[in-house]
C-alpha cells in the first residue's frame, strides 16, 4: 500500500517543474523575439520592458535598421505606458542587432569589421518559427570560418580574429517560404 501511495504524496509535496524554456539563451536574441511577442499580443506593458532590456544591454540596431527600443517605447507610451526609470545602465558599446527576412532560395551578405585580438560573435535565430536557414561566416581571403543550419533556439559562430579586418556574414533560404530571422553581431 505504501509502495502505491508514496508517488502519489511526492507528486502533491514536490514543486511543479517548470516547462522547458525553448527561447534562445543569448539575451539580446531572446529580448527581440519576446518583444515582436508582446507587439503581436498588444501587451504594451511588457513592449515597454522589452524596449529598456534592449537599451540595457547595450544593443543597438545595425546600420540601415530601424530602432526597435525606440520604437517599442513610443508604441507603449502611445498605449498610455508610463516610462519607470531603468533599474541598471548598460555597456557604452555593445552588441548590434538585425531583423530581416529573406526571399525562398535568397540569401542576405553583410560585411563587418571586427577587432584583432578580441572575441567576435554572431548569432542568429528564426523568427516566427523555423525556417531553412543557414549562415555562413568568410573572412577576407575567402576561407570559411563557420557554417552552420539556423535551428532553434539559435546558432552561433564565435572566433578571435588575429588582425582587425572585415568579414562576410551570408544568411540564406533554403526553404520554398521566405524566413524571418533575427542577428546579433558582438
Amino acid at each position: 500500500m505504501i509502495r502505491l501511495l508514496l508517488p502519489l504524496f511526492v507528486a502533491m509535496v514536490a514543486p511543479a517543474m517548470p516547462a522547458a524554456d525553448m527561447g534562445p539563451p543569448d539575451p539580446v536574441l531572446r529580448t527581440l523575439m519576446e518583444g515582436d511577442a508582446a507587439l503581436a499580443s498588444g501587451d504594451h506593458a511588457a513592449l515597454r520592458a522589452r524596449a529598456q532590456m534592449l537599451t540595457a544591454l547595450g544593443a543597438t540596431p545595425a546600420e540601415g535598421q530601424e530602432d526597435l527600443a525606440r520604437l517599442w517605447t513610443r508604441e507603449a507610451q502611445d498605449h498610455g505606458v508610463a516610462q519607470p526609470a531603468l533599474a541598471f545602465r548598460g555597456r557604452a558599446l555593445g552588441p548590434a542587432y538585425r531583423r530581416g527576412s529573406i526571399v525562398p532560395g535568397g540569401s542576405m551578405t553583410m560585411r563587418q569589421l571586427f577587432l584583432g585580438g578580441q572575441r567576435a560573435q554572431i548569432l542568429v535565430a528564426p523568427a516566427g518559427g523555423a525556417g531553412h536557414l543557414s549562415i555562413r561566416v568568410q573572412g577576407a581571403d575567402g576561407e570559411t570560418l563557420c557554417a552552420k543550419p539556423v535551428g532553434d533556439p539559435q546558432a552561433d559562430c564565435a572566433w578571435m580574429p588575429l588582425f582587425t579586418e572585415r568579414f562576410d556574414i551570408v544568411i540564406e533560404n533554403g526553404g520554398a517560404a521566405p524566413a524571418g530571422f533575427y542577428l546579433v553581431v558582438r
